[in-house]
């Protein structure tokens, strides 16, 4: 396959899942990049003007931000392998129905599970390990992200269940991926695709440490711990 002309650049932490999802199309297609990790807050507002989110990628020679215009990019630059499975509609559809419910749902149980109570401490202080910051000040830092971030997942409000009404939905929707799987390899397909980047990546969130209690629903559902080691194979680069 032909790369796109020029440097292209992903600016953004891999931490975030949306960063994740990017990388792993990236890799799906085949594309070289340079991860630039932001260093202060202000980079976002600098990187994206629009809304000051990560991820912006920057590819032939423009910048695109929103992981999910991102990925449209990606495949109208290099069309294959194709991210949505346009030769079938109905799966396509279904492809990015659940790329966006990943995006726009799941994201929040898993932010919700990482700024509760029992875990914001880990989860400030993985957050505030990725910053150029002096090791004394990296509690102030912790303190300071665990106010500013969290703060977005009270008010989106799921953080608000007791944790343990938070893990039984947290568990109904793997169990809803699940129904969405069958008994397929990846989502809707035979390949990996959207679908499959957005979940894994947010899948891939819950397991990075903060939040054992999500790592341990997914390992009390082998077949989806299974699916998620067979989307992060088929994209590593």
């Amino acid at each position: 396959m032909n790369a796109p002309n020029g440097r292209t650049v992903l600016f953004g932490s891999r931490l975030s899942p949306f960063v994740e999802k990017v990388v792993r199309a990236l890799h799906l297609k085949g594309i070289g990049y340079q991860l630039v990790e932001p260093q202060s807050p202000w980079d976002f507002k600098r990187w994206n003007p629009q809304t000051g989110k990560m991820p912006v990628l920057e590819i032939a020679g423009a910048r695109e931000y929103d992981s999910t215009f991102i990925l449209r990019r990606l495949d109208a630059l290099v069309p294959t392998p194709p991210l949505y499975a346009e030769s079938d509609p109905h799966a396509a559809a279904h492809q990015r129905f659940v790329e966006d419910w990943s995006d726009e749902s799941l994201y929040w149980y898993g932010m919700a599970l990482r700024w509760t109570d029992a875990n914001a401490a880990a989860t400030a202080q993985q957050v505030a390990a990725t910053l150029p910051v002096p090791s004394l000040v990296l509690p102030l830092v912790g303190r300071v992200l665990r106010w500013q971030i969290g703060s977005q997942a009270r008010a989106q409000g799921l953080v608000r269940l007791p944790l343990d009404r938070l893990l039984d939905e947290l568990g109904r929707r793997m169990d809803e991926l699940l129904v969405w799987l069958g008994g397929g390899p990846f989502l809707f397909a035979d390949r990996p695709g959207a679908a499959d980047l957005a979940v894994m990546a947010q899948l891939r969130m819950l397991q990075s440490g903060p939040t054992p209690q999500g790592a341990e629903l997914i390992a009390l559902r082998p077949r989806l711990a299974a699916y998620a080691a067979r989307v992060d194979a088929a994209t590593q680069a």
